[in-house]
């Protein structure tokens, strides 16, 4: 009887399998499919030769790099602050990371825009890369906590007792332990500084500064919209981001599963 119901069980799981497989790939396969109507193929040529697209393409890559680099630093340092050094004001920074998860950030566009006006930053990667760090570092700070929380402390104390300082320990034991967290924070902050259109949009008034998901709109006008191009165009943007899921497929799945087990 058990063993009957253990396979119903496993058929049930399979067919669940298999339906979410279809809902989620039915709407990419319409997309290649709309993508190659008209003149096929031809309508990826188009977006690259016909377009900026390799410029916008470099400067979205020297946003989201120079993002992913600042708030996987920045979370990490401040989550073993927090977590190994029980630093004094660990209490008062995890009020202000969930505020900072909690404020939308339309609500921040005119101060942020007032503030890179002063500074003179406007036509700058710098003046999208700040914003879309200080947005993105609460989560960093928050997974990176809950990671390293489950860390046992025997093994900090261990490296304390064979000399080792804080920076050593954080750099030689923390860092490859939180590997699988860090991986994670990679691909949601490149997500979201890779598909991010209103600050560029609002901050690089330069043409030649402009980035890759602005590359669509060349192919809309008040009256007509080319939808194959669009879809084509949509299709080249989101590369980057599947491949970089394929480098770290394996320590992502390792950081949800230890968040789950936890």
């Amino acid at each position: 009887m058990f063993r009957h119901q253990s396979r119903a069980g496993r058929v049930v799981s399979q067919l669940l399998v298999v339906v979410l497989l279809v809902v989620l790939t039915l709407p990419l396969l319409l997309v290649v499919k709309e993508s190659l109507e008209g003149e096929g193929w031809r309508n990826y040529v188009e977006v690259v030769a016909g377009t900026p697209f390799l410029r916008f393409f470099l400067n979205s890559i020297v946003i989201a790099a120079t993002t992913v680099v600042v708030v996987t630093t920045v979370a990490m340092a401040a989550a073993y602050g927090m977590v190994v050094l029980r630093a004094t004001f660990a209490r008062t920074s995890q009020i202000a990371i969930i505020a900072g998860l909690a404020l939308p950030g339309m609500a921040l566009t005119v101060p942020l825009f007032v503030t890179i006006q002063r500074l003179g930053l406007f036509d700058t990667p710098i003046a999208v890369i700040l914003p879309l760090s200080a947005l993105t570092v609460p989560f960093g700070v928050l997974v990176a906590r809950n990671y390293l929380m489950g860390i046992p402390d025997e093994i900090h104390e261990a490296a304390r007792l064979d000399g080792a300082g804080a920076v050593q320990i954080f750099a030689r034991i923390v860092v490859p332990l939180a590997r699988p967290i860090m991986a994670v924070i990679i691909i949601f902050t490149f997500l979201a500084a890779w598909n991010e259109y209103f600050l560029p949009l609002l901050f690089l008034q330069d043409h030649s500064a402009q980035v890759v998901t602005q590359i669509p709109t060349y192919f809309q006008s008040e009256r007509h919209i080319d939808l194959p191009k669009v879809f084509a165009a949509n299709l080249l943007i989101s590369l980057p981001i599947v491949a970089l899921y394929l480098v770290f497929q394996r320590q992502v799945r390792a950081g949800f599963l230890a968040g789950a087990i936890k």
